[in-house]
């Protein structure tokens, strides 16, 4: 029989997953079993379609086949359509001069701007979708003749057809809905043709803040400051603890977290003061109020790309980042004024090449110097995570924020796969030993911890005099151009085991100038100086020859 030339490339493309597509795998089936029961049906053209009349029904089948229509109430594509498609296609099947079907381009998917998608999922999802995608956590995508795309995270599963507007997902929607444009996302994300980096940028653009309130909230907290080191801290009023709370307040309602916690810091060290705690320090309290200042004045100074990033986030949600290959590179003890303490532990992630963390809390209002601190066992580990350290493990079903600290959900399971030495796991490529590229490279103000950490081996290390006014511990490392770069540790509490390590290193190193350790830390930029906090460091790093 004749048909015309678009319809018969429409029918011979579509394969059963086009068809399933267009309505769903129970109206196939029914419509396999309309089409064996199926004796004589009518047929005739129609403009650039063809009219098949069966059971009662009349169905015009055009191209694209989405736009056939059919006599009976239905509003979706009905089995009376599937049926007439299929028993056109047996025809055309029959045929001696039909041609094979050649995999379909996707013209129409390639074509749809990235940007669109961006703003139809909005600035939460799409930095969820970009998250997944860096991290490998994506969704499984099959290519056939439609695109089908599962999400078992929302739980979706989508089949993207063309025309695009024909595309089917489970939960049912007739439009354009979320999951078809997370699922095209994500499809044009792994064909290259949506940019990271500049659906980031506009990312960064939609979460923009009204600069208006911003600095009118940030030249206040400059005054309050201002007039706090002016009255001096032997006049300070109790009351100043209620006045830093209100501007903590303040900077929540202007969307300004980071701003916020840096105020409610400040108020824990003047608490500290009033209750007469022994642990309070003035250079500390003084270094709290340089911190929000600082802060505070950059916000001011701040544009509409720079703002964001100096305003923080106020809680990143944890996404799905799949299974992951983690090796504990380090561990370092936290306490705040804000009544909690605790433990972060640093991971190296063997696969994708980049670092995570896990952050163990507790609160510390009751807590009896005598009491036990409860140890961190996530992930159904058979012992406490800091026995675990320089040990690798498998964690599967991981969740991570964006910036890449890790959930404690019973749902990730870690497995132990043994002890071994730093340098046969960390990449040796990425220990840095010329320091100029350190500066470069990891040491950008403004930017997160995780970019900031580095593994670093010195040419050599020069102890200096402990620093008894400032309580501060002092290694000088140099690399073979002698650039220097500062290890620094101010004691205190919490710190002192890392310092009497450090101490102990110290000697050794004046004992033994040729002792080459490897260190592992956070780089920062302070006056003019490249410094680094430690967190670990290996005088045995043990790397493949």
């Amino acid at each position: 029989m004749y048909l015309p030339e678009e319809l018969s490339a429409a029918l011979l493309a579509a394969d059963e997953n086009y068809l399933v597509g267009l309505s769903n795998k129970g109206t196939v089936n029914r419509a396999k079993k309309d089409l064996a029961a199926l004796t004589g049906p009518e047929s005739m053209p129609n403009g650039a379609g063809v009219t098949v009349k069966l059971d009662g029904a009349e169905c015009v089948i055009t191209a694209p086949l989405g736009q056939s229509r059919c006599s009976c109430p239905s509003g979706s594509i009905c089995r009376h359509r599937i049926t007439a498609i299929l028993w056109l296609k047996r025809q055309l099947d029959a045929a001696p001069a039909s041609a094979p079907p050649s995999k379909p381009e996707f013209q129409e998917l390639r074509a749809y701007p990235p940007e669109k998608l961006a703003k139809q999922l909005g600035l939460k999802r799409l930095s969820a979708a970009l998250f997944r995608h860096q991290s490998g956590g994506g969704p499984e995508i099959a290519e056939t003749s439609v695109v089908t795309v599962d999400m078992p995270w929302l739980p979706a599963s989508v089949r993207l057809l063309e025309p695009l507007e024909h595309s089917s997902c489970t939960c049912h929607s007739k439009t354009f809905c979320a999951h078809k444009a997370e699922a095209l996302l994500y499809w044009q994300l792994n064909e290259g043709i949506a940019d990271p980096a500049l659906l980031q940028a506009a990312q960064s653009a939609g979460a923009a803040l009204d600069l208006e309130p911003v600095r009118g909230v940030c030249q206040a907290v400059q005054q309050s400051l201002t007039a706090q080191l002016a009255a001096g801290l032997s006049r300070m009023p109790p009351g100043v603890c209620e006045t830093v709370e209100r501007m903590a307040a303040l900077c929540h309602t202007a969307r300004l977290p980071e701003l916020e916690r840096a105020l409610r810091a400040l108020h824990g060290e003047y608490a500290a003061y009033f209750a007469r705690s022994a642990t309070y320090r003035d250079a500390a309290l003084l270094q709290r109020i340089s911190d929000a200042f600082r802060l505070a004045a950059a916000l001011e100074a701040s544009d509409e790309e720079t703002a964001p990033a100096l305003a923080g986030s106020f809680r990143d949600d944890y996404l799905p980042v799949g299974n992951l290959q983690l090796y504990l590179l380090g561990m370092r003890d936290f306490s705040g004024r804000s009544g909690y303490a605790g433990t972060i532990y640093y991971f190296w992630e063997r696969d994708a090449h980049r670092f995570y963390t896990f952050t163990h809390v507790r609160p510390t209002f009751y807590e009896a110097e005598s009491r036990r601190r409860p140890a961190a066992i996530p992930w159904g580990l058979p012992c406490p995570l800091h026995q675990a350290w320089n040990v690798s493990l498998d964690l599967t079903g991981a969740k991570a924020t964006y910036a890449g600290n890790l959930s404690a959900s019973d749902r990730c399971q870690a497995t132990l796969l043994g002890h071994s030495n730093p340098g046969r796991v960390y990449p040796g490529e990425q220990v840095y030993t010329d320091f100029g590229l350190l500066f470069a490279q990891r040491s950008l103000p403004n930017t997160p911890e995780r970019e900031r950490l580095a593994v670093v081996r010195p040419r050599r290390c020069q102890p200096q005099p402990y620093d008894t006014v400032q309580q501060r511990f002092t290694l000088r490392l140099l690399d073979g151009e002698d650039r220097d770069l500062w290890l620094e540790v101010r004691y205190k509490k919490e710190e002192a085991k890392v310092v009497g390590l450090l101490e102990q290193l110290a000697d050794k190193l004046s004992r033994d100038p040729r002792l080459a350790p490897v260190f592992f830390g956070v780089v920062f930029r302070e006056s003019d100086r490249l410094k680094l906090y430690p967190i670990e460091f290996f005088t045995e790093w043990g790397e493949d020859t």
